[in-house]
């Protein structure tokens, strides 16, 4: 049985009964404890750092040293460019990241750029711009060189931003430990995607960083590049290594659609057997990459979209037996003409644009079959061009009123 003690001490009383540790004491311990635990966390966690970042940061990380003098201002945020084509060929400005981190941490190691297309979800892997930093957030070393690079990566810059290097490099958003932060968002938030990312850095890229062409590299800011557009309506974007600087328009309408489905880079499956014999290349039924080359060369070729894809275009094109239907079934060249000329003698076409209108054209131009494809590329420039000429009209490849007119009279 305890009897009462003096509670006027701060140390430990013996009563009759045994030890007991008395209320002030308690107290005191209490307050010690939290006045310890408030100094652990201003060492490791920059001053107003949100509880939610995925490890503890460092008040003065150590991060990356600039290959170039840098410039007063920075990038703008990047806003989300996501995946809409199939091109896994890793891209420069993450090449050249990928080998800095690895060379000034000497700690983790690559987890990968490029993806295969049909590998699940969609994922800037697959457009050659996303990399795997691999970081064990169980291992110690590991936390303590992600919390390095990260608070380096995210941390404000002189002009009151957050994540000025992350602008500085073109990093879209980033994945590790159940959060994600986003230069168009900056903050660290929770991540509920199906993979918790505990064991590896995810960093996705924007087109200007991913190319190597931001201020970190170059010593000079990068303008926007929004990246290849998709050119016909549900199917890959094109596959382009130059920077877009204009927004991409809405994508046309379909004006032929097959049976054959959607192959893209890493498929397996019969159809792209039946691809790979009209290409005329080895039948492995896998798309491979030897296929990719292939395909793109003949939408080049044909002046299909450049998508590397067994798309519903290329289908169409290549295979025109397997068209299940057409916005031109029924219409010769002078029905084409007339259908042309009262719908679209007030739009005006030109090298580049897509579409029906584009497509009625090329019937009325009577092209092959294989070339009604609704895009306005160089063949159908080149009988463009003819047709104007024997007509009296500017050998061009622009279509008004005018053109569609003159096109019934075409024998």
């Amino acid at each position: 049985m305890v009897t009462a003690c003096d509670d006027s001490s701060l140390k430990v009383a013996y009563c009759s009964g045994g030890p007991l540790v008395l209320v002030r004491f308690r107290r005191a311990i209490v307050v010690v404890f939290l006045a310890f635990a408030v100094a652990v966390v201003g060492l490791v966690a920059p001053a107003g750092a949100a509880r939610d970042t995925p490890v503890p940061f460092p008040r003065s990380p150590k991060g990356l040293k600039a290959p170039v003098a840098q410039p007063d201002r920075s990038e703008r945020a990047s806003g989300y460019f996501g995946q809409q084509s199939c091109s896994p060929v890793p891209m420069r400005g993450v090449r050249k990241l990928r080998k800095l981190v690895l060379r000034t941490y000497r700690r983790g190691h690559d987890g990968g750029i490029a993806r295969s297309c049909v590998a699940g979800g969609t994922s800037e892997h697959k457009e050659g711009r996303a990399w795997d930093f691999m970081l064990n957030v169980r291992n110690r070393k590991d936390r303590r060189v992600a919390g390095n690079f990260l608070a380096w990566l995210t941390k404000r810059g002189p002009d009151g931003r957050r994540g000025v290097k992350a602008r500085r490099l073109g990093v879209m958003y980033i994945i590790y430990n159940r959060r994600s932060w986003a230069s168009y968002r900056p903050s660290w938030q929770r991540y509920t995607g199906s993979s918790p990312h505990t064991d590896h850095i995810h960093l996705s890229f924007s087109w200007a960083g991913a190319r190597g062409r931001t201020s970190f590299w170059t010593g000079r800011v990068a303008r926007t590049d929004y990246g290849p557009c998709q050119v016909l309506r549900r199917q890959p974007a094109v596959i382009s290594r130059r920077a877009n600087r204009q927004p991409c328009r809405a994508p046309a309408r379909l004006s032929k659609k097959s049976y054959r489905s959607l192959a893209l880079l890493g498929s397996s499956k019969h159809s792209v057997r039946v691809a790979q014999r009209m290409l005329d290349i080895r039948r492995s039924r896998t798309f491979d990459r030897r296929t990719w080359r292939a395909v793109k060369r003949y939408q080049r070729a044909h002046d299909l979209p450049v998508t590397g894809a067994l798309d519903k275009p290329t289908w169409a094109s290549l295979a025109p037996k397997s068209v299940r239907w057409s916005a031109m079934r029924g219409y010769g060249p002078k029905g084409a003409a007339r259908y042309g000329r009262r719908h679209w003698a007030d739009e005006r076409l030109r090298r580049g644009s897509a579409g029906r209108p584009v497509a009625f054209l090329q019937t009325a131009l009577r092209m092959p079959h294989r070339d009604r494809n609704g895009m306005l590329g160089r063949h159908t420039a080149r009988r463009l061009r003819g047709f104007k000429a024997a007509h009296g009209m500017a050998r061009n490849a622009r279509v008004n009123g005018r053109v569609w007119r003159a096109l019934p009279a075409r024998r």
